[in-house]
């Protein structure tokens, strides 16, 4: 197998290797360029050879607390309108209303637009009269009346409905669903930050990188991400609120009806800053907190005294009519036994109307602290509180970047009312949530979601800054995301290693990519941190690669870093 080295090569296609800033180039760690298939001849979900317990049997367990015998659980979920949609007529008819003409908008959009909508332009309440009874017959009015009433970002959505028909027609219905645009990215705006955080996937300092994107470039690059019909972009960092460039770009993005975050650490947001973002057009804002105690968040952090500032940016927030604040915690072992407590807080004290988890995973500084990665059984333990979480009424919005929650949710809900996470930013209930699941739920890295470096880079995921998909400054980002080596392997979860190539619940979770590649160095390797593949686990400790202290606090992760970390 290929090994590349820390130097990135001058073309423009697809590689592997970490930046030349990046903890991982200073260690000489590398990681595998190709995709060798699994050698195991056993291929059932029964297979005892990955870990204690395999997905057959949980599968076979009912976790139904109301249920005295023990049965299947239902994982093959099924709507009708899955008989159509992949009928050679109906990805047809989906090609027409989803090309975009001069202008750049789709008939689709025109369509959803003037639906039950007596405001739009006659012609198009004519055109499309036909499509509009069909659609009268499967939605209410009172149904659609709640849903734009409620929806500040209906353009949004019927961006993201227009990618999804778009996709339909040219792919027809996979699982996991094939995208012919990214539903949304992550931007990694800028190095610059003023904090020293210890697991800073992104290696930020508090300076920019020679070769960060001008304001030009940016602009030119939320065009483009409007031309391909984008519904969201997620700004973070670094710190994006140090760049002087973070306004007009969120102007230029709210111009397309684009949704639009910010993931910051909080520590700049005053009241003003928050009514600049929200006329700008930014709608929701996720300030980064790691603990309930001051002492223990700042030494995370780097830097003393940023607990408080968070928390009163964080107020800030709440106080600004238009925002919505999500509150997000990377959950280590020094912060573990805190996940209720931070729940609380946040929902409680802040008043956020999200929270956040977020995987830890030794990339970037990450590398060095290994040591404060949470065992496969801690992530179990942590998964059912997010589960009990969202299944509570009224509760606060529950997201994770770990997509074994879809499993566990599956597992731990009841099918009409339960809620199942549907991707990467939503959740729903009942059957119709889990069949939207089966195509969008689970690691999107590189599928339905990409980010950006401030170098202009594109990745699968942030937590994957070595697979780089392309450079903006040298491809469109249509081309970038559709041509890259790594799309065929990331679409595709059976080629996988570990239980995650077997699991049960593969359509629904796939495993983290990033996970898999960081202690592995293989993209699509199992997932370590999965139960499921917990005897690989074990051996990443016996081997020393992985690092088990669930002794330690946020101040030991700060001077005892166990090693520079897998590979």
């Amino acid at each position: 197998m290929t090994e590349h080295s820390n130097n990135a090569p001058a073309s423009d296609s697809s590689y592997t290797a970490p930046a030349d800033h990046m903890t991982a180039a200073a260690i000489g760690k590398t990681y595998e360029h190709e995709f060798a298939a699994s050698d195991n001849p056993d291929k059932s979900a029964a297979r005892c050879d990955d870990g204690k317990i395999t997905s057959e049997k949980y599968a076979s367990a009912d976790s139904q607390h109301d249920s005295d015998t023990p049965r299947a659980l239902q994982l093959d979920f099924h709507h009708p309108l899955e008989n159509f949609l992949d009928r050679r007529v109906f990805r047809w008819i989906l090609a027409r209303l989803s090309k975009s003409d001069r202008k750049g908008t789709t008939a689709l959009e025109r369509m959803l637009r003037s639906f039950r909508n007596p405001a739009a332009p006659f012609s198009h309440r004519f055109r499309y009269y036909p499509l509009h009874k069909i659609m009268q017959r499967v939605i209410s009015a009172e149904a659609w009346d709640g849903f734009c009433g409620q929806s500040k970002q209906f353009g949004a959505t019927v961006r993201g409905l227009n990618i999804v028909a778009k996709s339909i027609a040219e792919f027809g219905l996979t699982v996991p669903q094939k995208f012919s645009a990214p539903l949304f990215v992550v931007w990694n705006f800028t190095n610059k930050c003023n904090l020293k955080c210890k697991h800073c996937y992104q290696d930020s300092e508090h300076d920019v990188i020679d070769n960060e994107l001008t304001l030009d470039e940016k602009l030119q690059l939320v065009d483009q991400m409007g031309k391909m019909h984008m519904p969201m972009i997620a700004i973070s960092g670094g710190e994006p609120t140090l760049s002087k460039d973070l306004l007009p770009v969120i102007k230029r993005a709210a111009s397309y009806e684009m949704h639009l975050s910010l993931a910051t650490n909080g520590t700049t947001m005053t009241l003003e800053r928050a009514a600049e973002l929200r006329d700008a057009g930014l709608r929701y804002v996720e300030i980064s907190l790691d603990s309930v105690d001051p002492a223990r968040h700042d030494a995370f952090r780097g830097i003393k005294g940023m607990w408080e500032q968070a928390v009163r940016g964080a107020r800030n927030v709440v106080a600004t009519d238009g925002l919505r604040l999500g509150i997000a915690m990377c959950v280590h072992q020094g912060n573990f036994h805190e996940v209720r407590d931070m729940i609380r807080f946040a929902e409680e004290d802040l008043g956020a109307g999200c929270f956040a988890h977020f995987n830890f995973i030794p990339v970037g500084r990450g590398l060095k602290m290994v040591s404060g990665d949470i065992t496969p059984q801690q992530r179990e333990e942590l998964l059912a509180i997010l589960n009990e979480k969202m299944q509570a009424p009224d509760g606060i919005g529950i997201i994770s970047t770990a997509p074994q929650l879809g499993r566990v949710c599956l597992a731990g809900a009841v099918i009409d009312g339960g809620r199942v996470p549907c991707s990467h930013a939503g959740a729903g209930s009942g059957t119709k949530a889990r069949v939207v699941a089966k195509y969008l739920g689970g690691c999107g890295a590189g599928r339905c979601y990409i980010a950006i470096e401030p170098d202009g880079n594109v990745t699968p995921c942030v937590y994957l800054p070595h697979r780089v998909m392309g450079n903006v400054r040298k491809k469109p980002l249509q081309q970038i995301f559709r041509d890259s080596v790594f799309w065929e392997i990331l679409n595709d979860r059976k080629r996988r290693l570990g239980h995650c190539e077997v699991c049960k619940f593969g359509d629904y979770c796939g495993g983290c990519r990033a996970r898999a590649d960081a202690y592995f160095g293989q993209l699509h390797a199992g997932d370590p941190g999965c139960v499921f593949n917990s005897k690989h686990w074990d051996k990443l400790v016996a081997d020393g690669v992985a690092v088990v202290d669930e002794s330690q606090t946020a101040e030991d992760l700060e001077i005892s870093p166990q090693r520079h970390g897998p590979g």
